[in-house]
């Protein structure tokens, strides 16, 4: 069965998140994007995706952070996103592996330690879907771009 192809935006979400001033209702149709559009819609529904969560989310520990860093061997930037408490976690390792007092853990390694945190943020993420509409829309339409996204390059 073919999935959802046409996603209609009001135009309050469009206004915010793809700077358009129209005053009707636009509809985006998934199926006539390219990858690279449907990479750069992500990326803007993303941002406002974790800008919602974070105003809402009420533990500063769960935010969502965003941070460009340029990967080693490479010129060209990249954005990585991620929750505070991985951030600050893995500050702590790092420092304490330079001081000597604990060996360098890799992602999966504080992944794991972290799941206790990665439950209470999924928890939050659901409870603000419930609280608020927009957030709520906002995840739908994330989740039919990136599996059209998926689809097409699979």
């Amino acid at each position: 069965m073919r999935k959802l192809a046409l996603i209609s935006l009001p135009a309050f979400l469009l206004t915010c998140l793809f700077s358009t001033a129209h005053a009707a209702e636009e509809q985006i149709v998934i199926e006539d994007m390219s990858p690279t559009q449907l990479r750069a819609e992500i990326a803007k529904i993303q941002k406002e995706y974790y800008r919602v969560f974070n105003l809402i989310n009420t533990d500063d520990k769960l935010d969502i952070v965003c941070q460009k860093y340029m990967p080693t061997g490479s010129n060209i930037r990249k954005e990585s996103c991620e929750p505070q408490f991985v951030i600050d976690r893995r500050g702590r390792n790092v420092a304490d592996a330079q001081a000597y007092t604990d060996d360098l853990r890799t992602t999966q390694e504080l992944q794991n330690e972290l799941s206790t945190e990665f439950q209470a943020l999924t928890d939050a993420i659901n409870a603000v879907a419930k609280e608020s509409k927009y957030f709520s829309e906002l995840s739908s339409i994330l989740g039919a771009l990136q599996e059209r996204l998926k689809e097409i390059t699979n």
